[in-house]
């Protein structure tokens, strides 16, 4: 009886965190510390979350597919590159100290943060894609599929900011396109988590189920929403992200 309410409390969290997690990233900060409360090892909670992960690309995806607010080409792109880095990733999760990649983290997030409350319009407004950022971009993002696969909370969010920053996209385009990165990263970072007996089974059922129906939700609503909310729930999201990382 405590097991399936703690599966059912999974899902819950899991329909919380996506919701709004498909549309700024995030959605980790929440699932992972949670798991770990719930007694889970530090790898099987990371692990058991990228089932989440999927859950919430796929609904994201096809939802922001039939708006056809994704683009495909600079999706892929990124997708790929990204792919590649996680399988790097997720081998050393198992070998690699945090707190150094910590670190750089922090200072990488506290930097595009101030830029972006600077820069008004950034994520606001469409800009003009220069044909150098996509290999400004492929390059940056092999290594946040590196992230993506070793730890991944919050990379979601460094996506957002490679589209955003390097490719001119606005908060809702880079939401839907970004899908295509997290779907690959989560696939094959999960394969590997499961190859090291890293994944709980039902609490990875339990949390694609949840992830999956607060994707969807949140990507439905996202025109409604508008960019200008989801820039101020991103920087809110930001903020919390850098805190928790800092305690």
């Amino acid at each position: 009886m405590a097991e399936l309410f703690s599966l059912f409390l999974i899902f819950l969290a899991g329909i919380g965190a996506s919701s709004f997690g498909t549309l700024i990233g995030g959605a980790g900060l929440l699932i992972i510390p949670f798991l770990i409360f719930l007694g889970l090892p530090v790898t099987s909670a990371i692990g058991t979350h990228k089932a989440g992960v999927l859950g919430l690309t796929i609904a994201g995806w096809y939802e922001f597919d039939k708006k056809h607010e994704i683009n495909y080409k600079i999706g892929w792109h990124v997708g790929i590159a990204a792919m590649l880095g996680s399988i790097l990733g997720s081998f050393f999760v198992f070998q690699i100290n945090e707190s150094l990649l910590e670190k750089m983290v922090i200072v990488f997030t506290l930097a595009v943060l101030i830029f972006m409350v600077i820069e008004k319009d950034l994520g606001i407004k469409h800009q003009k894609i220069k044909n150098k950022s996509f290999l400004t971009g492929t390059i940056i993002a092999f290594f946040l599929g590196i992230y993506g696969g070793f730890y991944g909370v919050g990379v979601g969010t460094f996506f957002s900011y490679l589209l955003i920053l390097v490719f001119g996209l606005n908060f809702i385009e880079s939401a839907a396109t970004r899908k295509i990165a997290g779907f690959l990263v989560a696939l094959v970072s999960f394969a590997i988590f499961a190859m090291n007996d890293s994944v709980v089974y039902s609490m990875a059922l339990a949390l694609f189920a949840g992830n999956f129906i607060g994707s969807y939700i949140g990507a439905a609503y996202a025109d409604k929403i508008g960019n200008v909310w989801i820039k101020r729930a991103f920087v809110g999201i930001v903020l919390a992200m850098t805190a928790s990382l800092l305690l």
